[in-house]
C-alpha cells in the first residue's frame, strides 16, 4: 500500500466516522412531534444535510482506492471508522464507553496490526 492509497483510505474513514458522528449530534435537535413537515425543516437545519454528504460521499472514495488495492488491505483499514466513532464519541458528545466497547476497539486494533498494516 502506497501512501497515496492509505491516504485515500483515511479519508474514507475520517468522512464516514464525521458523518456518522454529525447525524447522531444533529438526532437530538429534530422534531418529530409536529408532523413529516416539522422534522424535515429540523433535520434540513440541522448538521444533517453534511452528515449525509459524508456517509455518502466515503463509498466513493472507497471505490476509488480499490481500482488499485486488494480489498483485503483496504477492508481492515476501514475497520478503523468504528474505533474513530468511539474516540469522537467519548470526546465530541460526552459519551462514556462500557468496557466492552474498549475492550472490542483494542481487539479491532490488534487484528489490523496482526494483518500487517
Amino acid at each position: 500500500m502506497n501512501i497515496r492509497e492509505f491516504l485515500m483510505l483515511m479519508g474514507v474513514v475520517t468522512a464516514s466516522a464525521t458523518g456518522q458522528l454529525l447525524l447522531r449530534r444533529g438526532a437530538a435537535s429534530w422534531i418529530t412531534d409536529h408532523g413529516i413537515g416539522g422534522f424535515i425543516i429540523s433535520f434540513l437545519k440541522g448538521p444533517a444535510p453534511q452528515a449525509l454528504l459524508l456517509v455518502l460521499g466515503a463509498p466513493l472514495l472507497y471505490w476509488k482506492v480499490l481500482e488499485t488495492l486488494p480489498l483485503s488491505q483496504a477492508y481492515a483499514v476501514t475497520a478503523l471508522t468504528g474505533i474513530v466513532i468511539q474516540i469522537g464519541g467519548r470526546f465530541l458528545l460526552k459519551e462514556k464507553p462500557s468496557r466492552r466497547i474498549i475492550i472490542g476497539s483494542l481487539l479491532c486494533c490488534a487484528g489490523i496490526a496482526i494483518w500487517g498494516l
